[in-house]
């Protein structure tokens, strides 16, 4: 895995299904562009035909084989979207990355070895925003949507939660820096504390 490319700032926020990482990334785009930052949002699976078919069909498949297919999306995120706006100079902010490589796949009972191995070759992100909760505040939200995928099905949030603390130890010792939210309240304070601290980073 390769580190910065020293332009622009990459960011991703990753967290349980449930945890609020869309609501996040949406008041901290609004908020970044009120302080005239040029910042730019995505998410995985992409929109490509590989992303949507990934949704699809993560629902059947797992285990490797799901692990490739999500690895292939990224690397196709990196070098059609992200890189190039990167050069640009612009805040990437994508809403999930590798991380959520680390939680959901290693639920599909898949060695940290492998996902790794298959991540191998994409940049790691300058700042990974790891969003938690309290776990009945999320059962609470997940228990609010009319369709739930088979990782939100079953109550496994606090496997989630568990591989969120065993994926980010892993990315600490790869040198990525971690921003820790503990999103069950009031989000105002939470969006200024990541606001602050990418306007800290696009100014090193």
């Amino acid at each position: 895995m390769r580190g910065s490319i020293n332009k622009g700032l990459f960011v991703a926020f990753d967290g349980p299904n449930g945890v609020g990482k869309s609501t996040l990334i949406q008041h901290t785009q609004t908020a970044l562009i009120e302080s005239e930052i040029n910042v730019w949002t995505t998410k995985e699976p992409t929109d490509t035909p590989l992303g949507k078919f990934i949704r699809q069909i993560a629902e059947t498949l797992g285990n490797e084989s799901l692990t490739c297919l999500v690895a292939a999306d990224r690397y196709q995120h990196l070098s059609n979207e992200i890189l190039p706006r990167l050069e640009k100079e612009q805040v990437v902010i994508t809403d999930r990355y590798i991380l959520s490589s680390l939680i959901l796949q290693r639920m599909d009972d898949v060695a940290v070895d492998f996902i790794l191995s298959a991540n191998g070759g994409i940049v790691l992100p300058d700042i990974q925003i790891v969003v938690k909760a309290d776990q009945d505040i999320i059962q609470s939200r997940l228990n609010e949507r009319n369709q739930l995928t088979r990782f939100e099905q079953g109550h496994r949030t606090s496997e989630e939660l568990y591989y969120l603390r065993e994926g980010t130890e892993i990315l600490k010792n790869l040198g990525v820096e971690i921003v820790e939210i503990e999103n069950s309240g009031d989000i105002s304070a939470n969006i200024s504390y990541i606001v602050g601290h990418i306007r800290k980073a696009v100014g090193r």
